[in-house]
C-alpha cells in the first residue's frame, strides 16, 4: 500500500457523520491491521490504525500495535498515542503525565503534545510545547505551531503575544523560504493591522 492510497482510505472511512465514520474506521481496522502487523515499517498506516483503534476504545488492540511499531518507529508518537488511550479510558493525570515526557527535541511529538494540552485547556503548557517545536525545527522550519501560538495568544486575550506570533511568521516567510509577498505575507499583515488597533 502506497503512502498516498493509505491517505486516501483513512480521509475516507473518517468523514461524513458520527455513524458512517464509526463504521468507516471499523472497516479501516479490518481491512488493514492484518497488513500493519506484517508491514510496521509503515509507520503512516500504523499510526492511522492507531488513532481509529482508540477512537473505537480497542485500546488492547491499540496498546499491541502500539508495542510492535515501537520497533521501528524511534519518533515520540507511540508515546503520544499512550496518552491518547489513558485520556480516553478517563485517567486524564496519567494522560497528561505520558505526554509532558515527550522528548523537548521531538518536533513534531512536541507540536502533537502541544495540541493536546490545547484542547484541555492546559495553555502554559500547550505554548511550551508550541515554542520546543519551532526550537527543534530545521531549517526551512515548519511554521505550524507559530499559526497554532497566534491562534492561541489570540484566544486568551494577549494581542501583543499574537502579533509576536504573525512577525515571526513573517520572518521566517522571509527568511527561510524567500517569500516576502503573496497571499502567504497579506494574511499575517492584515491580521497584525487588525491586533495593533485593538492595543
Amino acid at each position: 500500500m502506497t503512502k498516498k492510497y493509505i491517505s486516501f482510505l483513512y480521509r475516507s472511512v473518517r468523514s461524513g457523520d458520527n455513524y458512517s465514520a464509526r463504521s468507516g474506521n471499523d472497516w479501516f481496522i479490518r481491512v488493514c491491521e492484518p497488513y500493519a502487523k506484517k508491514y510496521p515499517s509503515n509507520i503512516k498506516l500504523c499510526h492511522h490504525l492507531v488513532e481509529a483503534m482508540i477512537e473505537m476504545r480497542y485500546f488492547e488492540r491499540a496498546e499491541d500495535l502500539i508495542a510492535l511499531i515501537k520497533t521501528t518507529d524511534k519518533s515520540e508518537m507511540p508515546k503520544i498515542y499512550e496518552g491518547d488511550i489513558q485520556f480516553a479510558k478517563g485517567n486524564i493525570e496519567a494522560a497528561k503525565e505520558i505526554w509532558n515526557s515527550v522528548n523537548k527535541t521531538d518536533h513534531k511529538g512536541q507540536y502533537e503534545a502541544g495540541e493536546r494540552f490545547n484542547r484541555i485547556g492546559g495553555y502554559d503548557k500547550a505554548i511550551e510545547c508550541f515554542e520546543n517545536f519551532f526550537a527543534a525545527a530545521n531549517v526551512p522550519r515548519n511554521l505550524s505551531s507559530t499559526y497554532s501560538l497566534a491562534f492561541l495568544y489570540t484566544k486568551l486575550g494577549k494581542y501583543q503575544k499574537t502579533i509576536d506570533m504573525w512577525q515571526r511568521i513573517l520572518d521566517v516567510l522571509a527568511s527561510d523560504y524567500g517569500i516576502v509577498e503573496g497571499t502567504q505575507c497579506d494574511w499575517p499583515r492584515k491580521e497584525i493591522q487588525k491586533l495593533k488597533a485593538k492595543l
